[in-house]
């Protein structure tokens, strides 16, 4: 139903009513290399800006089915006190993360309109916020929490944050800033309250992870507008074909890691 719900969205912005008119700030620095027409943007032309940069998204599609995929052999193999190897919504809510991730941030490639480039900084919040609730969760589960309360400040902190986060970046701070200090929040819940999870292939998933999300910030670094890896017109933008989906694999193996608690390493 989400990918219903956001692709239809999308696509009949794209080639029924249009984008909005009003350019998105990123349009004075090139908005990550990739050509597309200026005209284009201040007429609310159908069709999308920036081909690439907005198709390679798509890869969120395949992440998010793994995932589903994956949840549901781990629920038909019974009851876990594992919340993401559970029926518990929180569970199902990171299948609706992976995908939003990518599908999220098509929004602004497709339109680089400020009426609608916003959701692709939520997409970024939905993911940074479930990394510092879900994390809090296992630790409020080591500390014999009872079960509704840990839901409640679960559900109560996650919609305040990311709501709390995506309205502050409307409002011109730098998405760049909110990020990062989500991350460092993640980090100490993770290594000062939660516990890094011990088992050896989960440690490996996690390191991959991590590896994957660093390799992406350098190619979207080096892959900005005028930066050494930037031709406008070439069929290889590494912001779309490096930094989306990597973030993609970081995305798969935080779930990886996630599943991996108090599960015997050879399950």
């Amino acid at each position: 139903m989400s990918l219903v719900v956001l692709m239809g969205a999308f696509l009949l912005f794209a080639y029924v009513i249009g984008w909005p008119t009003l350019p998105d700030g990123c349009i004075t620095q090139g908005c990550y290399c990739e050509y597309f027409s200026h005209a284009d943007v201040t007429n609310g032309a159908k069709g999308v800006r920036q081909h690439v940069n907005t198709w390679s998204n798509l890869y969120a599609i395949g992440t998010s089915f793994f995932v589903a995929w994956q949840l549901s052999r781990d629920r038909a193999g019974g009851a876990s006190p594992n919340v993401i190897r559970s029926d518990d919504p929180i569970a199902d809510l990171y299948v609706f993360v992976v995908l939003f991730l990518g599908l999220g941030s098509m929004w602004l490639h497709g339109s680089i309109a400020k009426q609608v480039s916003w959701i692709d900084g939520l997409s970024m919040y939905t993911f940074t916020g479930y990394l510092i609730f879900y994390t809090l969760n296992r630790w409020l589960v080591r500390t014999g929490i009872d079960a509704g309360i840990r839901k409640k400040i679960f559900w109560a902190g996650y919609v305040v944050t990311v709501g709390s986060f995506a309205t502050v970046s409307a409002l011109g701070v730098p998405a760049e800033i909110l990020i990062l200090t989500m991350v460092l929040v993640y980090f100490v819940l993770e290594f000062r309250f939660a516990g890094f999870i011990a088992a050896p292939r989960a440690r490996r998933y996690w390191i991959i992870g991590i590896a994957a999300i660093a390799i992406a910030t350098i190619f979207w670094q080096l892959s900005k507008t005028g930066g050494p890896l930037c031709d406008p017109h070439s069929w290889f933008q590494p912001h779309g074909l490096l930094w989306h989906t990597l973030a993609g694999v970081t995305a798969v193996m935080m779930y990886l890691y996630w599943r991996r608690e108090n599960v015997p390493d050879g399950r």
